[in-house]
């Protein structure tokens, strides 16, 4: 038999799936799932989660601002970092996605200091998770603005190919590593715990 929460194929005489769900009393498990630490793909799963919608709604804003006022064409690195502070403002906004999303084979809950879960995260709670995503990206962020400030005039088709690579380095990287931070870091009266499920 399927189990109605996780998917999972069960033996037909199983009384708990693995998941937690009690086929005898019809019930999912108060807390379902098992603790894992997540791995890479599931942090990258869980960072683009809350960064696609700020990169789309950034990058609009950015295109627009730059086309109706030309000013993209008049100071390139002005609207490089309106967009980039747009993107983590947007990505604060997105931050309690990552409780609220069911990913395909893990969930985050908050597990609170009076031993309540919860698959909601208060303001205060999304601000501090978001803190610890932030930071990150952006001592990355600065790191890349010295080296493209430093590179800039001597060698500029090297750090438009450079830029992009560095994108792409943050979303597979930064991007990730911030997630596993803000899971694995014990805040003042809650942490986040990631639990795994086999199907979804």
């Amino acid at each position: 038999m399927d189990c109605p929460t996780c998917g999972l194929a069960n033996p037909p005489g199983a009384l708990k799936c693995d998941c937690g769900y009690d086929f005898s009393a019809s019930k999912p498990a108060d807390f379902p799932g098992w603790p894992i630490s997540l791995a890479w793909g599931q942090k990258l799963s869980a960072f683009w989660s809350i960064s696609w919608p700020a990169w789309i709604v950034s990058f609009l804003g950015v295109f627009l601002l730059g086309y109706s006022g030309d000013l993209l064409l008049q100071d390139f690195s002005i609207i490089a970092v309106g967009g980039n502070l747009a993107f983590l403002g947007i990505q604060a906004l997105l931050t309690p996605r990552l409780v609220r999303k069911n990913y395909r084979s893990f969930r985050v809950y908050v597990v609170r200091e009076d031993g309540t879960q919860s698959r909601k995260m208060s303001i205060p709670e999304a601000v501090s998770v978001w803190l610890w995503i932030l930071w990150p990206q952006f001592a990355f962020l600065l790191l890349v603005s010295l080296v493209v400030w430093s590179l800039g005039s001597k060698a500029p088709d090297v750090v438009r190919g450079f830029s992009t690579m560095l994108a792409w380095f943050r979303v597979l990287v930064v991007g990730p590593y911030a997630v596993g931070l803000a899971v694995r870091v014990k805040y003042a009266a809650f942490r986040l715990e990631a639990r795994g499920f086999r199907y979804v």
